[in-house]
C-alpha cells in the first residue's frame, strides 16, 4: 500500500537536523537585528526614516546604474571576505581562533602582485602563478603563529594579531624598498602599479551580465574553496583528525594524532585561504579592466577583521559562510546609499554588531532548548513512523 505525505513526519524530521538549531538561531538573530536597525533610523531621523528603511533594505539593488550591476558589484565585494571568512571559520572549526586573517590577505596580495607585475614572461599562466603564490605566502604567514601554538603553547590569538602589524609594516617597507619602489610604485599616486594584463583574473560570462560591476571569476574560486573545505572538514579522515585536535588535543594524541603538525597545519591552510583573498582583490580586472593598485599606507586591511563576523554568523560553517558574507555586503551596500538621505554608513556596522550578539545568545538557547526535546522528537517520528 502506497503512504501518504505526512507533513507533521516532515517538519519533525527536518527540524531534528542538526544544523537546523544554527539555522533558525542566525535566522532569528537577523530578524531582531534589522528589527533594532529600523528602530535606530526612526530615532535618529524620523523624517527622513522611510528612505532610509528603503535604501538600507535594498541594499545592492540601490546602484544608480541598475539593479543587475549592483547586484555584481555585491558579488565582487565578496570574493574577498568570503576567503578570509573561510580563514576564520577553518581555524574556529579545528580549534583555532585565527584573527591574524588580515596580515595572510596582506602578505598574499602582495606577493601576488609582484608576480602579476614583474612575471611577464609567465604568459597566459600568470594569473594562476601569481594566484598561487599569494595562497602560499598567506599560508607562510600563517603557519608561524601555528608553529608558536604548537610547540611554545604561545596562544594563536596574540601572535595572530602582532602578525596583522608585522605583515603590513613588512609589506609597505618592501613596497618602499631600492629594490622594488622604482619596479612597482607609481610616485604620483603614491600606490603600486596595476598587474599585468595577462596577471588580471579573467571576467569570465560576468562582464556581459554585469557590465562594469568588476565582477570576474574570482567569486567562482572563493565559492569553489568553500565546498573544497567543507569537504575537507567532513569528509575526509584529515579533516575528521584536524576538527578532532580543535575539540581536545590531549584525546587527539592519545589516539596516535600528531597534534601539532595538525596545528600548524590548520593556520597554514587558513592563511592559504586568506592569502587567496589578497590575491584575488590585487590581480581582480575591477571595472572597465582598470585594475586595483594598492595604497602605500601602514594601516591593517579590514577585509581580515571583516572575515570575523561572517564567519562567526555562519556559524563557522564553510558552505554558510557564502551567503552570510553576502547577507552582510548586501546591507552594506544599503548603508552605504543611506549617506544620500542624511544618515552616516556606521548604522550597518552597529546593526551587524547586535546581529552578532542576538546569533550567540539565539544560538546557545537552540543548542539549549534542542537537547531537551531531541529525545521527544526522536519518539515521536519513531511512533509515525511504525503507524
Amino acid at each position: 500500500m502506497e503512504k501518504k505525505f505526512d507533513l507533521k513526519l516532515a517538519w519533525n524530521r527536518f527540524k531534528s537536523k542538526e544544523w537546523f538549531p544554527t539555522f533558525t538561531g542566525s535566522l532569528l538573530a537577523i530578524l531582531l537585528g534589522i528589527m533594532i536597525g529600523i528602530i535606530l533610523i526612526l530615532i535618529l531621523n524620523p523624517s527622513n526614516a522611510s528612505l532610509g528603511i528603503g535604501r538600507l533594505l535594498k541594499g545592492s539593488f540601490n546602484h544608480p546604474r541598475g539593479g543587475m550591476i549592483g547586484f555584481g558589484q555585491l558579488l565582487y565585494n565578496s570574493t574577498p571576505i568570503i576567503l578570509t571568512g573561510l580563514a576564520v571559520a577553518f581555524a574556529f572549526k579545528t580549534g583555532l581562533f585565527n584573527i591574524g586573517a588580515s596580515g595572510q590577505y596582506t602578505l598574499g596580495l602582495f606577493a601576488a602582485s609582484l608576480v602579476g607585475i614583474l612575471g611577464d614572461s609567465l604568459g597566459p599562466v600568470q594569473w594562476i602563478v601569481a594566484l598561487l603564490v599569494g595562497g602560499l605566502a598567506g599560508a607562510i604567514w600563517g603557519a608561524i603563529p601555528g608553529a608558536f601554538k604548537a610547540f611554545f603553547n604561545v596562544h594563536e590569538v596574540i601572535t595572530s594579531i602582532m602578525f596583522n602589524y608585522v605583515g603590513i609594516y613588512f609589506v609597505v617597507g618592501m613596497y618602499k624598498s631600492d629594490f622594488l619602489n622604482t619596479r612597482v610604485i607609481n610616485g604620483t599616486t603614491n600606490r603600486t602599479l596595476v598587474v599585468d594584463q595577462a596577471a588580471r583574473t579573467p571576467y569570465g560570462p560576468f562582464n556581459d551580465w554585469f557590465r562594469n560591476s568588476g565582477l570576474d571569476i574570482g567569486i567562482l574560486i572563493a565559492m569553489l574553496v568553500a565546498v573544497v573545505l567543507y569537504l575537507v572538514l567532513y569528509k575526509t579522515v584529515f579533516g575528521r583528525e584536524l576538527r578532532t585536535v580543535g575539540l581536545n588535543k590531549d584525546a587527539a594524541k592519545y589516539s596516535g594524532v600528531n597534534e601539532k603538525k595538525n596545528i600548524i597545519l590548520s593556520m597554514a591552510i587558513a592563511g592559504f585561504v586568506a592569502g587567496l583573498g589578497g590575491a584575488l582583490f590585487i590581480l581582480a580586472p575591477s571595472a572597465r579592466n582598470l585594475g586595483n593598485a594598492f595604497p602605500l599606507e601602514e594601516v591593517i586591511a579590514s577585509a581580515g577583521f571583516d572575515g570575523i563576523p561572517v564567519a562567526l554568523l555562519a556559524n563557522n560553517n564553510p558552505i554558510a559562510v557564502i551567503f552570510t558574507t553576502f547577507f552582510v555586503e548586501y546591507i552594506k551596500l544599503g548603508g552605504s546609499s543611506m549617506q544620500s538621505v542624511g544618515f552616516v554608513s556606521e548604522i550597518v556596522d552597529i546593526i551587524v554588531a547586535i546581529i552578532l550578539y542576538f546569533s550567540a545568545f539565539t544560538l546557545f538557547m537552540t543548542q539549549y532548548f534542542g537537547k531537551v526535546v531531541k529525545k521527544k522528537d526522536k519518539l515521536v517520528i519513531k511512533k509515525e513512523s511504525d503507524v
